[in-house]
């Protein structure tokens, strides 16, 4: 069944990106990209807004944690995230984000998970709204 999904998750970013963008990264890429990403909650000790997340696709995202949730030790994403396909497959899986977003006349998207936890990604714009939506306050 995961692979399923991950399959189909691939064929989604696949039939929404250009062409160019599609020759430059696998299909395997783009599934190792997004099993990254389905590890990041259990990498997170709590509510997390990544702006650049998806290099040179202007989306934000926001991963709002599950309350009580047990959290375990990981490595840091920023570790894995040296590999230039990896980047790439990022970029692809935004810019089918982006295209959805704007097919649909959309600004944001919400996908909550099996826990409980939420995940936004937005355009830069809304951060306000989402922020003020989830009850996320920023600190600097």
């Amino acid at each position: 069944m995961m692979n399923d999904n991950l399959d189909a998750a691939v064929g989604w970013v696949q039939s929404r990106i250009p062409s160019s963008l599609a020759c430059a990264v696998s299909a395997g890429e783009l599934a190792n990209a997004i099993g990254l990403l389905s590890a990041l909650p259990e990498r997170t000790t709590g509510t997390v807004l990544i702006p650049d997340l998806f290099p040179g696709v202007p989306l934000e995202t926001l991963y709002v944690h599950a309350t009580g949730k047990k959290h375990t030790q990981h490595m840091p994403l920023q570790e894995t995230c040296n590999d230039t396909g990896l980047c790439m497959a990022l970029t692809a899986i935004g810019t089918a984000i982006a295209k959805e977003l704007q097919d649909t006349k959309n600004d944001m998207c919400r996908h909550e998970l099996d826990d409980g936890a939420a995940v936004f990604v937005f355009l830069p714009e809304v951060r306000p709204t989402v922020l003020q939506a989830t009850g996320t306050a920023l600190l600097n």
